[in-house]
């Protein structure tokens, strides 16, 4: 096995390993630093079959059961298609724009997420890259003032884009608009330190995202928006600063640390051509913060 840097920013490659095949604890071991050191890891030449997927996954911690669980596989409910398929009856045979705006996965829950794996399936011809934002490099980059503005601060969290005046709902997908609407009312928001400290590497990281961070706790929405703007632009940044940009090779397998990265599907591609991506989402250990509602 070989594990090799993507780029001067972050990410690193992993080779010469097959997953399907029995995993040695050294082998484990070394993954599971990498990931630490280098935030997202591409293991080249994998198909995991669903159940290898999840065995894979577990190797991380208990993972998450998706909120829309009809658009999980067959074998497993613990494994979310992300996909642009649409059936002939019209409906959707995965999640049509999953991960469309920046974020952190299940920032929007008390316990957010650690951990997300991503098994390439099927790529399309042209895009479908997933784009990071190293949360680590955004925090040390901020001006001090800043940083002391929203230190010890906490952001409201919502899952439902209609609580959320910077996303759309995407035209692709057939029953966004009722999923949003049933969330809106049934789901409260919480509350994620704007300032993470990550739990086993203890670095700080900057804890927010356009798509589920929708204020700050205890301000107006006008004096919560100016600072959210100020954050949000160095998660945007086009210069590249912040970012490694994935080009999916075929049957890559992809691990990335939610603790302190945002991400983003890039798009760029539309039927008849296909992109499907197979998700597992590895639980968090412990809520961020005492305080679980807004």
């Amino acid at each position: 096995m070989q594990i090799n840097p993507l780029s001067d920013i972050f990410g690193a490659e992993i080779t010469g390993i097959d997953l399907c095949e029995h995993l040695s604890k050294s082998n484990e071991k070394r993954i599971k630093e990498a990931l630490l050191i280098y935030q997202v890891l591409v293991i080249r030449d994998q198909t995991l079959h669903p159940h290898a997927q999840v065995k894979f996954s577990s190797l991380f911690g208990s993972l998450e059961i998706p909120a829309n669980v009809k658009y999980t596989t067959k074998e497993t409910e613990y494994v979310m298609i992300l996909s642009n398929e649409i059936c002939a009856d019209g409906t959707a045979v995965g999640v049509v724009d999953g991960g469309d705006f920046w974020h952190s996965d299940s920032s929007h829950i008390k316990i957010p997420s650690k951990i997300t794996i991503l098994q390439s399936v099927r790529n399309p011809k042209l895009g479908g890259d997933t784009e990071f934002c190293n949360m680590y490099a955004v925090y040390d980059a901020l001006p001090n003032d800043l940083k002391k503005t929203i230190d010890a601060k906490l952001g409201v969290h919502h899952v439902s884009k209609l609580r959320n005046k910077r996303v759309t709902i995407s035209p692709g997908r057939p029953d966004a608009k009722k999923f949003y609407e049933q969330q809106s009312r049934e789901l409260p928001a919480v509350l994620q330190p704007l300032v993470l400290k990550h739990p086993e590497t203890g670095r700080s990281a900057l804890y927010c995202s356009p798509r589920f961070t929708i204020g700050i706790d205890g301000l107006e929405d006008n004096e919560a928006d100016y600072i959210l703007e100020q954050l949000f632009a160095f998660i945007l940044d086009k210069k590249g600063s912040f970012h490694y940009r994935h080009q999916y090779q075929n049957n890559d397998l992809i691990i990335w640390d939610n603790r302190c990265l945002c991400h983003r599907a890039v798009g760029g591609y539309g039927l008849p051509d296909i992109r499907r991506m197979h998700r597992t989402v590895v639980e968090g250990d412990a809520p961020y913060t005492k305080q679980s509602k807004a």
